[in-house]
């Protein structure tokens, strides 16, 4: 019975001996950062390892950019109720759009032309200066009622850049037409525009009732430069495409 008592102490003891030592958690130590303000201005000189490595780029940069694709034979300015530089984008969206197949008309905004192109060569970087944004051509059907919506706001809001559609407003009066067809209520219309205008971007809230039924994946900026190459010669024309009185 004394052996017994013996071995159970021992292996108490044993089990007790395992056990890891507590450990304790230090207490962290707080710590404070200091900060700077350092402005970035044309004063602060240039790093020359930096500079040496994004010359190449840079160069190559500014080729592609400074490379002649076409000639405006006019200067090319936004504005409303009509403008050339409107009517070049438009035409290029409608143009472009029409490759994917039938479409009535097209339909862009002033806001997305952030730059004149003017009397001369016009260059790729030209190009990326009117149009800087990653916007899409599609293409999407209206109803005839959300059209005749559409065309009453292009009239409140004194005009848009289109192409293939005519608004005459005399006196409140307004008469429209669709290529060579009066426009007709009843009738369904596809559309070709930008993904900004139909995804709730832009001014025109009836642009944002319409059904995309083609994504075209095409660059309104890759698709004016295409049209430059491909016309080389670009003179638009002031039409009477829209017109309020």
């Amino acid at each position: 019975m004394k052996k017994l008592r013996l071995s159970l102490i021992a292996v108490f003891v044993a089990t007790i001996s395992c056990q890891a030592p507590p450990v304790s958690t230090p207490t962290p130590k707080a710590s404070m950062a200091v900060a700077t303000h350092t402005a970035v201005t044309s004063k602060i000189s240039s790093d020359p390892a930096i500079e040496k490595i994004i010359q190449p780029y840079r160069e190559q940069l500014q080729k592609e950019m400074n490379t002649v694709i076409g000639k405006a034979e006019v200067d090319m300015v936004r504005g409303n109720p009509e403008s050339l530089l409107g009517n070049f984008a438009a035409d290029v969206i409608l143009d472009t759009a029409r490759h994917f197949g039938h479409v009535d008309f097209a339909i862009t905004n002033n806001g997305g032309l952030r730059a004149p192109v003017y009397k001369g060569n016009i260059t790729i970087g030209n190009m990326f200066e009117l149009m800087p944004f990653g916007n899409r051509i599609v293409i999407a059907k209206f109803t005839g009622e959300q059209v005749e919506g559409l065309i009453t706001e292009i009239v409140k809001k004194g005009g848009t850049p289109v192409s293939g559609l005519t608004i005459v407003s005399t006196g409140g009066i307004v008469n429209a037409s669709i290529g060579q067809e009066n426009f007709d209520s009843k009738n369904t219309y596809t559309i070709a525009t930008i993904n900004y205008l139909m995804d709730g971007g832009g001014n025109l809230e009836s642009m944002w009732k319409g059904n995309i039924i083609k994504d075209t994946h095409v660059l309104l900026r890759e698709a004016l430069i295409a049209f430059v190459k491909k016309h080389r010669i670009i003179h638009p024309q002031i039409e009477g495409r829209i017109i309020i009185q």
